[in-house]
């Protein structure tokens, strides 16, 4: 799939989603056919985006030709020259890795060595060739080294040894030489410690005149790269072996740097009965006492318990770069400058122009923000003095007032800042949240888009809470924007108790979900104690994370002056880029669960006195690029993203620019994003896009100088400025003469407490933008209400996609005018569905493996219980042979990993008239004994009279299973948890004996639960006034009892996931005397029918166990979603498929495509590791003998496996691995079980060699 230049569509819904489209003029002759220029330079383009994607599909052959034919005409080149390098030295892995592949063929591993050394002359003469162009620098190197030990591993014995020791000595001369303190010089670690590894003997270790040499190397490494955990363990190691003093400022350094996921390391020592610092502290003593055994046996156990972390494999790519994280992007950033400049109507150069005027006769005003405080969608303007008085102006744009007081509020503190955002979870009901109650007047005037007239149902409906900081500390401001709040109840002063009290020194802040978990968090950088992260209780109320504390690499930051979210990496977390007074840019890096690590951005050249800095793709390869303002000066930071993790600096510029304030917009709509720069009297725009380089443009404008914003203050579709200017608020309106057209849209969370809403904050702060037209791709990150992108001569886009903070996407195709999209009511993460063969098509039964999840938290630290075995009736109308076999599908449609380690399938032939039903039930295996109970109708009675919480005859409703379901609760305190409810069910007491004789009674109960995920418990244990779930009980009547009801069994287990029965036996808990019994729960669950049994002894029925015929996984994509009515369960249509990738890619390995039954025939570890889209066929033979005269055939369908959601909370979520296995204990494994966990990965190595693909869903 080609990368950024090919739009492709997703069809998933989370979120509401609202668009405005205007055109400034219809299209016109800019769309015609191109002159003769344009074609050769959209020929050069084009040629540029095919050789990159093939070079990133890895179709290298093809790849080198065009970068070979571009060489010719360019070989001065550098980005030419470079990625003309990797491709061929991408050949010589992949041949390399076939020569060496133990899974193919003797001929294949012969054809594959032939074709190597003229592919590693040709990788060292394009190596060569880009040195010319670069000099020898650290990639240069990096290369060389990359294709020589690929040839090493290829020569006899003596020659490999020989051959790795230059390669080593010539890493060692630049690490400790020029080379090794330059910018980059990080990824020298990877073919050291390769070789190292290969130059070591298994019994011998490294020969003994390598081991000091190494070991000063690595420490050199590690000191100037100290950011990098990876390198310092192996420093650690390396000098513990030899004996070195060197050992303990690299122990001492792993010891610092892991601090940042001391959370999860503590799980993994606490078996040990250390936590992570006494660990290393043992390692330190013993180094001290020159006890060497101990310290380095101490030493492999903290290797151990940190070489599988996140955080290690992070920095472990950092050192070993993949080829393609290197590709350069500038030869197509050039090329797309010369295809625009070259079209019948140029990149619009026509001046930027701006009409700037005060909104408030104010002279002290410090900070000025846009805030749209009363949801018309026109922006206004909230000003703080330099003593801190807050005032809201309205924006009444065409009356003769443009601007007039709204209100104001005395916080008396100086203001350093401020911030508006919605501190609420985005369906809370809590009394403190207001919503409008009816849409202010809407903006009127000359020009209005459509956006000025959109109707209520298209607008944010909660108003913002302003976040003000300074010196003093934080305070939250509510406001009211409602038209009947008088001014002087305009803004107040939130509860004093929200968990900020003891913060002072505030020196910049920002929000976004950092945990997913649906509200906005708040991150405070600090003079004190460094940048703080403050977890939202989804209440406007917090509580700092473990960030906080001398020990944290964030508290040593006390600098920072500007602070921006994003997610830097693509991983799908929130991180967030920092500017430090010195001009130096740095990243919080965000490791999932809470837990973040500083490190400075030293690729990105620091700038002095740093004035601000923009986060954009500013040349649309699908990474995040940076804009940092210093003093006379802009760099722009030109980055790429290869794969999740692996964001980096492909080339910086600097540019002559001067101005304090930095906004970077589209402000002409010419598609091109602009950096403006401004102070009191002028200010500077860089006009991107031009072939001839990107242009400033002089504004004679003074726009001002402090608090430089961006918002369409008029909604012309141009863009505007806010700002202060000599202590008064500005607004200058855009004058530009533009014929261009844009796109505004507005993205609104679901609010509606009762739909299953995808948990995204009100204003989706933080979600990632995409929009693609013509042979064009722009992205944003949404930090404000409207989020604006500049279409030039295109009428309307293409596709519009978003990407919220908790992974959950949305696709829009051609997004037209005004136009509101409802969320779609999906899950992200659940279990496996089946399917079977029904005689016409493939018809869904049920879904799978609802009883082991696997790093599920129901509370922060707590995780599930799992159960990996589950015997599911399949009901025999949804099987019908097919040529001689019955057909099933298990697929993977949401955004999980399935592990299915056995597979079986059980024929149960039965009486017509009685039903059979197995003991499947989600809970522990005390309750869920496998049993299959066959009921004929004498034994069953109806219920006879029903009732639910609010005391509402139900009776009818669950009398049969017909999918007519009772919702026993009115309202929802989050997805999967209600307050609590019950239903009251009563039965006939004929034919039960006053006292036992035997007879066995079951009360039979349908039913579905729509669940929480890890995200929302993590959330519900963070808000104290939430309960846990209270998962469903069993209650009898007693009349001594409080209420009258008494629990009688405190756990009867509950269905899992879709439509299914369970079976719970009552005999000793009834009252014989009234038989009404009351099942009571807080889970969002939806009974359909209620039966009691009364069984003398069991009925006959007869088992035709099924041997599995065949099994195979393959790719086949994601079934339609399908809802019979709003209280069923989703389910899903087999018929209709998309292929498209639905959900961003999890790191791990995926078993391989193709025959698979050796891995489901028995519970053996060995086992079948799906993801998203994968579908998991099995056939089963049809028994000789057909079901008697009267009976019909039903199945039960055995499986043994484990289900991972991806979701950012649960434990290794974003990962295959680890492996589970059968004799687990806890998942992730501890250290207790290391061996079984390694083992597991060996059984199952060969088979597992599939990724899933970062382009196929990025791109």
């Amino acid at each position: 799939m080609k990368r950024i230049f090919l739009a492709f569509l997703v069809l998933v819904a989370a979120a509401v989603v609202i668009i405005v489209v205007a055109n400034r003029r219809p299209a016109n002759e800019a769309q015609q056919t191109a002159s003769s220029e344009n074609n050769a330079a959209f020929a050069k383009l084009e040629q540029i985006r095919q050789a990159l994607a093939d070079t990133e599909n890895l179709e290298v052959v093809a790849a080198d030709r065009d970068w070979t034919s571009l060489y010719r005409d360019h070989p001065d080149d550098r980005s030419i020259t470079l990625n003309r390098a990797l491709s061929r030295v991408l050949h010589v892995d992949a041949l390399t890795s076939q020569a060496t592949n133990s899974l193919l063929t003797p001929a294949e591993k012969q054809a594959a060595r032939k074709q190597l050394p003229e592919a590693i002359d040709a990788a060292r003469q394009g190596v060569d060739d880009y040195s010319k162009t670069d000099g020898e620098t650290v990639v240069a190197l990096w290369l060389r080294c990359r294709v020589d030990l690929h040839e090493a591993s290829l020569l006899p014995p003596t020659l490999t040894r020989s051959m790795r020791k230059e390669i080593f000595d010539r890493l060692v001369a630049a690490i400790e030489g020029d080379l090794g303190k330059r910018p980059g010089s990080i990824m020298l670690g990877g073919p050291l410690t390769q070789v190292l590894d290969e130059m070591e003997d298994p019994i011998d270790g490294l020969p003994k005149e390598i081991e000091p040499v190494a070991a000063k190397a690595l420490v050199t490494l590690s000191d100037t790269n100290p950011e990098n955990l990876y390198i310092a363990l192996r420093a650690a190691r390396s000098n513990l072996s030899i004996q070195s003093p060197s050992a303990t400022a690299a122990v001492r350094r792993t010891g610092e740097l892991a601090r940042s996921i001391e959370p999860s390391l503590r799980r993994q020592t606490e078996p040990i009965g250390l936590t992570p610092d006494e660990l290393v502290q043992k390692i330190l003593d013993g180094i001290d006492s020159e006890d060497w055994s101990v310290a380095e046996n101490q030493m492999l156990l903290w290797f151990n318990v940190l070489n599988s972390t996140e955080l290690v494999k992070l920095d472990r790519r950092r050192s070993a770069p993949h080829p393609l994280d290197r590709l350069s992007f500038d030869a197509m950033r050039r090329a797309s400058a010369a295809v625009a400049e070259a079209q019948p109507a140029p990149l619009d150069l026509a001046p930027i122009t701006f009409d700037a005027k005060s909104v408030s006769e104010a002279h002290d005003v410090a900070v000025a923000i846009p805030i749209d405080f009363d949801l018309d969608l026109a922006p206004d303007v909230l000003t703080a003095t330099t003593d801190g008085k807050l005032t809201l102006l309205r924006n009444r744009m065409g009356s003769s007032a443009t601007w007039e007081s709204a209100g104001s509020l005395d916080l008396k503190m100086p203001i350093k800042g401020l911030l508006a955002a919605d501190l609420f979870m985005v369906d809370s009901s809590d009394p403190k949240r207001i919503q409008a109650s009816g849409q202010s007047a809407t903006a009127s005037g000359d020009g209005g888009s459509s956006a000025a007239v959109a109707d209520s149902s298209s607008r944010h409906n909660t108003f913002l809470t302003v976040i003000a900081y300074g010196d003093q500390g934080v305070r939250l401001v509510t406001v009211d924007g409602r038209g009947e709040t008088g001014e002087d109840q305009r803004m107040s002063l939130a509860e004093p108790s929200a968990g900020l009290d003891d913060v002072t020194g505030v020196t910049a802040a920002t929000v976004g979900d950092l945990e997913g978990d649906g509200d906005l968090d708040l991150v405070l950088a600090t003079t004190d104690l460094g940048i703080r992260t403050f977890v939202n209780r989804g209440n406007r109320t917090f509580f700092e994370t473990a960030t906080a504390g001398n020990s944290s690499s964030l508290a040593s930051q006390n600098s920072i002056q500007q602070l921006a979210i994003v997610d830097l990496d693509r991983d799908l977390d929130l991180d967030i880029v920092t500017l430090d007074q010195s001009g130096q840019v740095g990243l919080v890096e965000n490791l999932l669960h809470l837990q973040f690590r500083f490190r400075n951005l030293d690729e990105v050249p620091a700038v002095d006195e740093p004035a601000g800095i923009a986060i954009g793709d500013l040349d649309g390869n699908i990474s995040w690029d940076l804009v940092v303002a210093g003093k006379g000066t802009s760099v722009i930071a030109y980055s790429q993203t290869a794969d999740a993790g692996a964001w980096t600096v492909d080339r910086a510029e600097t540019v002559k620019q001067t101005g304090n304030g930095l906004a970077l917009a589209d402000f002409n709509n010419d598609i091109w994003p602009d950096v403006l720069r401004s102070s009191e009297s002028a200010a500077d725009v860089l006009r991107m896009g031009s072939k001839e380089g990107d242009t400033v443009q002089t504004i004679d404008t003074a726009l001002g100088n402090q608090s430089l914003a961006v918002a369409d203050f008029n909604l012309d579709g141009l863009l505007d400025t806010l700002a202060v200017r000599q202590g008064q608020p500005t607004v200058a309106l855009n004058t530009t003469e533009s014929t261009n057209h844009f796109l505004q849209v507005r993205f609104r969370g679901i609010d509606d407490n009762n739909a299953n809403s995808g948990r995204v904050n009100h204003y989706a702060v933080g979600s990632v933008v995409e929009v693609r037209f013509g042979p064009y791709y722009r992205a944003e990150v949404i930090t404000t209400p409207m989020t604006h992108f500049g279409l030039g001569q295109f009428d309307a886009a293409a596709t519009l996609r978003v990407i919220f903070p908790n992974g959950l996407s949305q696709t829009i195709l051609q997004p037209t005018v005004d136009t509101l999209v409802e969320e779609e009511q999906t899950l992200k993460g659940s279990c496996p569905y089946l399917y079977a063969w029904d005689g016409e098509k493939f018809a869904f039964v049920t879904d799978c493996l609802w009883a082991a999840p696997l790093g599920l938290q129901v509370a922060e630290g707590v995780v599930a219980k799992d159960r990996p075995w589950e015997y599911l009736k399949v009901d025999g109308d949804f099987v019908v042979e097919r040529e001689g076999h019955y057909e099933m599908r298990i697929t993977e449609e949401l955004w999980e990993v399935g592990y299915f380690d056995h597979v079986a399938l059980v024929a149960v032939d039965h009486p017509e008239e009685v039903d059979i039903w197995t003991n499947e039930k989600v809970g522990p295996a005390a309750i869920a004994k496998p049993t299959i109970f066959a009921f004929d109708e004498p034994s069953r009675r109806n219920v006879t009279r029903a009732f639910d919480t609010a005391d509402r005859d139900v009776t009818e409703k669950l009398t049969s299973i017909d999918q007519d379901y009772v919702q026993g609760f009115d309202r929802r305190l989050r997805q999967g948890l209600c307050p609590p409810h019950w239903i009251d069910v009563g039965f006939a007491k004929a034919g039960l004996p006053q006292e036992p004789s035997g007879e066995s009674v079951y009360l039979v109960l349908t039913g579905w639960i729509l669940p929480t995920d890890t995200s929302l418990n993590i959330q519900i244990d963070q808000n104290p006034e939430l309960q846990p779930i209270e998962f469903p009980s069993l209650w009898v009547p007693d009349t001594e009892a409080e209420g009258g009801w008494r629990k009688a069994i405190p756990y009867v287990g509950f269905p899992g996931g879709k439509t299914k029965t369970i079976v719970v036996d009552v005999t000793d808990a009834i009252n014989r005397d009234d038989l009404r019994m009351r099942v009571r729960t807080s889970a969002q669950i939806y009974w359909d029918s209620a039966e009691l049994v009364i069984q003398q002894k069991p009925v006959e029925t007869r088992t035709h166990p099924l041997t599995l015929r065949d099994a195979e996984l393959v790719y086949r994509g994601f079934s339609r979603r399908w809802k019979e009515s709003p209280l069923a369960p989703e389910t899903y249509d087999y018929t209709h498929v998309t292929e498209t990738p639905k959900w961003p890619p999890l790191r791990g390995k995926f078993t391989n495509y193709g025959d698979c039954q050796s891995l489901v025939e028995a519970w053996d570890d060995s086992m079948v590791v799906m993801g998203a889209g994968d579908e998991l066929r099995l056939r089963f033979p049809v028994p000789e003998a057909s079901p008697p005269e009267g009976w019909k055939r039903d199945f039960v369908l055995h499986c043994v496996g484990w289900d991972k959601d991806a979701d950012l909370n649960t434990l290794t979520g974003q990962s295959a691995d680890p492996l589970p296995f059968k004799s687990m204990e806890t998942y992730p494994p501890t250290r207790r079980q290391w061996a079984e966990s390694e083992k597991t990965d060996a059984i199952n190595a060969a088979h597992r060699q599939r990724t899933q693909s970062f382009q196929a869903f990025w791109q």
